[in-house]
């Protein structure tokens, strides 16, 4: 029994050592046979370009690659270059840059790691081939991997990013990649490779990377920032720091020990940046002056027909000055800080522009762009301007030669017999802010002081049409109903504009009648540097109103004697040292609140309010809303120009302190009384337009009559209800 035991066993240790010799013997022969389809394919690859095209098919055409050719960011700057948006494609960023302009650390770090060899090989290390396919098939771990840089680059640009492991594959890759290294440089491939392979936390090429890791660019990254960012190509994912930092540092210790072995650095150098502790950030898409970087995007889309997600690398350079802007936020801020939650308001608009050439230096569209809904820009978000809009009536009386700035007008009651309450089809009493009634004053007390009465008397003498005339020619773009949909509340601001329309409008004054339209964008460059669009001013300009006109109505603005009976002398309408013209507006229950100025350098227009119309609380006008902002923001804005004003121009008659347009000095005044309504009853809802007309203005009653029964089915009211404001 034990012979026959022993017998067994001996067989059974034959058998065991037997499929060992077998198992030795595959995989020699699979490890030989692997070898040699390697050096099959690629040694008559790297030879012989026809075998190449023979043995893998047809290929892809390398021909007219380049850097600038991949798709890309759009950068938004600011008149100085500072960068304000990197505008990717739903969170992917790429930003080509030359290689003369990246760090030598990343470039030193990226061959070693990747292709050491990068500079002797023509595409194919065929020994990093085999040393790889030996390493896979032992599974053991190595520095580098098999493919080189140029491999990576046309696996990228036309094999995509998770082929398969065919061998067909591999040699259609080596093909391709001697096929590149024949027709371009190395510079020009490492150009191309590091502006396309893929670092992780979206981002594609160095530049992107070095923005989104570290809030730098490729050009400054450190020896320690670049062997982080150098190890991340072959496993973004898994050596992400954000992610996985103990396999960051260790992937950064294979990259740096690479460095070394290659000699492109000391062992004390590697020690250094290995030590250093980064500061490593979370991606993000924060834009400075976002408000303003929408409307530039907007702009782009409406004008120029220019998409970010083009992806064509379109270089915007804007009309912003980055400092003004700071300087704007943080006024607003302030204001809505200190005064907010007195007066009941939470969010405000700024739009100032050069008005010599319409481009929009600061703008404003609200306190948090990042709240819920705060994404709305409320500097090109139509509101009711209130008061601010009297600017355009009183030009259009000027203009119309009806009017000097000191015709006597008479502020007294009025009683019109329609356009008031909920339906229309009431009697409307307009009324004053301080709900009195002041007798005869000059037309340029009557506007400074921004009394409503005089403004509808002085308006419907001139013609709703010749205001929106005015308005619309003066920059105004949101009136676009046809004139017969206007009533009388169009000059106390019942209609609504943008706080940019009224930046324009008052710009308009600024230049003495030369109206510029808003013009946020300067330049605009292609990936290639090739100049798409270059702005020019006097291609943006056009005589909205005589310099004659403007100028009188630029000094009735600018005298804060005009306005001290309202506002008081000496108040935020007013610059030390300095000439300005200035307006506020109030729109009827205190939810819309103004003020509009200028210098002839400098446009600004403010709004302050709620978004949601919630009314603002303790009698809350421009002057003490909006004022302090504007008043604020030009003192800094200026504060290093010199005070200027404007030379009276040779067709202005001047008498006193007083300017006329020639002829006009004894102009009659047609605004002191009032024709009355020919009718003593009447019913509202039967009374058409021409019944209230006399003298070719609406008349008004002479004593409220008691309304008649309503109508079983009484018409719609054909205008607007006014509306009282400031």
């Amino acid at each position: 029994m034990r012979r026959c035991y022993g017998r067994r066993h001996s067989y059974r240790h034959t058998d065991y050592h037997l499929r060992q010799w077998h198992r030795r013997r595959r995989a020699t022969l699979q490890r030989n046979v692997l070898i040699g389809m390697i050096a099959t394919l690629t040694l008559p690859l790297m030879t012989v370009p026809a075998i190449a095209a023979q043995t893998v098919g047809d290929l892809p055409s390398v021909l007219g690659l380049s850097s600038a050719s991949l798709p890309q960011d759009m950068l938004i700057y600011d008149r100085r270059g500072n960068l304000l948006a990197d505008v990717g494609d739903q969170g992917d960023h790429r930003v080509v840059v030359p290689l003369s302009y990246i760090s030598p650390n990343v470039i030193n770090a990226t061959i070693a790691v990747e292709d050491h060899t990068f500079y002797s090989n023509s595409g194919v290390d065929v020994g990093a081939v085999v040393r790889a396919a030996l390493a896979d098939y032992s599974h053991r771990g190595i520095k580098q991997g098999g493919s080189t840089i140029s491999q990576q680059l046309v696996k990228q640009l036309f094999i995509g990013p998770h082929p398969d492991n065919s061998l067909h594959r591999k040699a259609k890759e080596a093909a391709l990649a001697l096929e590149l290294n024949r027709i371009y440089s190395k510079q020009q491939i490492l150009e191309m490779y590091l502006n396309t392979i893929f670092y992780g936390s979206q981002a594609y090429g160095i530049e992107a990377a070095a923005h989104s890791f570290f809030q730098t660019n490729a050009h400054d990254l450190t020896l320690a920032q670049a062997s982080m960012l150098a190890g991340l190509p072959q496993a973004p994912t898994q050596y992400n720091p954000l992610i996985n930092l103990p396999a960051a540092k260790e992937r950064q210790l294979t990259v740096l020990t690479a460095m070394v072995d290659n000699q492109f650095i000391t062992q004390k150098e590697a020690d250094a940046a290995y030590a250093t502790k980064l500061q490593i950030f979370p991606p993000t898409n924060h834009f400075l002056a976002p408000y303003f970087v929408d409307y530039v995007l907007k702009t782009l889309r409406q004008q120029y027909h220019i998409e970010p997600g083009d992806r064509r690398g379109y270089r915007v350079y804007t009309s912003l000055d980055l400092n003004l802007q700071s300087m704007a936020e943080q006024v607003v801020r302030d204001q809505i800080a200190q005064k907010g939650n007195y007066y009941n308001f939470h969010d405000a608009a700024l739009v100032s522009m050069d008005p010599t050439t319409g481009e929009i230096l600061a703008m404003v569209g609200g306190n948090d762009y990042n709240r819920p809904g705060g994404w709305i820009n409320m500097a090109d978000t139509p509101r009711q301007p209130g008061s601010t809009f009297k600017i355009y009536t009183y030009t259009a009386a000027i203009e119309s030669r009806k009017f000097n700035m000191i015709t006597p007008v008479l502020d007294a009651p009025l009683v019109f017999p329609t356009w008031g309450g909920v339906s229309g089809f009431e009697p409307y009493a307009p009324l004053n802010y301080d709900l009195r009634y002041h007798g005869v004053l000059p037309l340029k007390m009557a506007m400074g002081n921004s009394l409503n009465i005089p403004a509808v008397k002085t308006e419907l003498r001139v013609g709703l049409q010749n205001v929106l005339s005015v308005a619309r020619r003066m920059g105004v773009t949101h009136l676009t109903q046809p004139d017969e949909n206007y009533s009388l509340s169009l000059t106390l601001g019942g209609y609504e504009v943008t706080p940019l329309d009224m930046a324009t409008g008052v710009s308009t004054l600024a230049t003495l009648g030369v109206r510029h339209m808003p013009a946020p964008v300067l330049s605009i460059k292609d990936a290639t540097g090739k100049d798409v669009f270059t702005y020019d001013p006097a291609k943006n300009a056009y005589r909205a109103i005589s310099e004659d006109v403007a100028y009188i109505i630029a000094a009735i603005m600018s005298d804060d004697r005009n306005r001290c009976m309202s506002f008081g002398c000496h108040g935020d309408l007013t610059l030390p040292g300095r000439h300005v013209g200035a307006k506020t507006g109030t729109t009827q229950a205190f939810r819309d609140n103004w003020t509009i100025g200028f210098t002839p350098t400098l446009a600004t227009a403010v709004w302050i309010g709620n978004p949601d119309n919630t009314p603002l609380s303790h009698n809350s006008t421009g002057i003490v809303g909006a004022a302090p902002i504007w008043h604020k923001f030009m003192q800094q804005a200026l504060a290093a120009t010199p005070d200027q004003w404007y030379a009276k121009p040779a067709g202005v008659h001047q008498v006193g302190d007083n300017y006329f347009l020639p002829g006009t000095e004894n102009v009659r005044s047609t605004v002191l009384g009032w024709p009355t309504c020919r009718f003593w009853s009447y019913n509202p809802y039967n009374l058409t337009y021409a019944d209230t007309l006399v003298d070719g203005v609406p008349c008004t009653l002479a004593a409220r009559p008691a309304p008649a029964a309503p109508a079983p089915a009484p018409k719609p009211a054909p205008t607007s209800q006014p509306g009282n404001s400031h």
